[in-house]
């Protein structure tokens, strides 16, 4: 199949089932498969995963779903493993919040044909899910609100449910002077994308946070990891892991940070509570997001 020939195959029925859409710009984004497989990878989980984080994919906004096969397999069997392609892709993104009434089209094509010799491992780029974003400037308040996160259960312990707000510093150091379930949000712990590992700037905020642990022995604390930016999942892909533990990741690394500097354990916990207790319930801006992504040192003993 040319490149024309595909671009004006995507027209053509974003044309058939949206008027309107036919009118506006789209963005595209292709997942990819293995050979024979119908099931997402973690590469195109953690695909949606980020376009979702940067909100190119948000409840409101119209998808079409069309999955592909390459020229391997009979027209039979290709027909079905694009469609079961698309559908899988289809409930992923409903876990996240996205409406069926959104998914407009969630269709396989099936092979693409290709004019030129068959190689027999297949061509690996045609094993792939194309989803269409429609382009929407004025997002309806009521599609925002299913942003909002589900019942979503949350260990609680004692001193977590005392529902202690944030004591307002701007210095880690002063935690010395904290009362038991007091909380201080580590404002200069910066992590990389979607993986646990803190940039180099960081590094001076947690040889603080050893110092002043270093320094008074009865301290006791607890490292708590937030996520922002998901949906209906308690937490978010991590690509280091390759879990879905982000928020319990990025504060056993601190945890872990503190250990191998000398400080015991005993006095330590850790523990991620993903997106289950957000700042800004429903993000609309990084500065939402920022406030929502971050990690608090809350005092146990004292």
């Amino acid at each position: 199949m040319s490149r024309f020939f595909k671009i004006s195959f995507i027209i053509l029925f974003i044309a058939l089932y949206s008027p309107v859409l036919a009118q506006s710009s789209n963005d595209s984004i292709k997942l990819y498969f293995d050979l024979n497989v119908r099931t997402l990878s973690k590469q195109a989980q953690a695909k949606i995963d980020s376009e979702i984080y940067y909100n190119r994919i948000i409840p409101g906004k119209n998808l079409f779903i069309v999955g592909y096969a390459d020229y391997l397999g009979s027209e039979r069997y290709n027909n079905g493993l694009s469609e079961a392609r698309a559908k899988n892709v289809a409930d992923y993104l409903e876990n996240y919040g996205i409406s069926q009434e959104n998914i407009k089209v969630c269709i396989g094509k099936g092979e693409v044909k290709r004019n030129v010799p068959h190689d027999p491992s297949g061509f690996p780029l045609d094993r792939r899910v194309d989803i269409v974003i429609q382009k929407a400037h004025d997002i309806p308040a009521s599609a925002i609100k299913k942003t909002q996160p589900s019942s979503i259960p949350v260990k609680h312990d004692t001193v977590a449910t005392m529902e202690k707000k944030p004591v307002r510093s701007n210095d880690i150091t002063d935690i010395k002077d904290y009362k038991p379930g007091d909380v201080f949000i580590m404002k200069n712990i910066y992590f990389l994308p979607q993986r646990h590992t803190i940039r180099p700037e960081s590094l001076p905020e947690l040889e603080k946070l050893y110092k002043v642990l270093e320094q008074n022995e009865n301290l006791k604390v607890k490292i708590e990891g937030h996520v922002c930016c998901i949906f209906n999942f308690p937490d978010a892909y991590d690509m280091d892991n390759g879990d879905s533990n982000l928020s319990v990741n990025r504060a056993k690394f601190i945890y872990d940070y503190l250990v191998k500097k000398g400080i015991d354990p005993d006095r330590l916990k850790y523990a991620g509570y993903g997106h289950s207790r957000p700042i800004v319930p429903v993000e609309k801006t990084e500065e939402d997001a920022n406030k929502n992504r971050r990690v608090e040192i809350r005092v146990l003993e004292n």
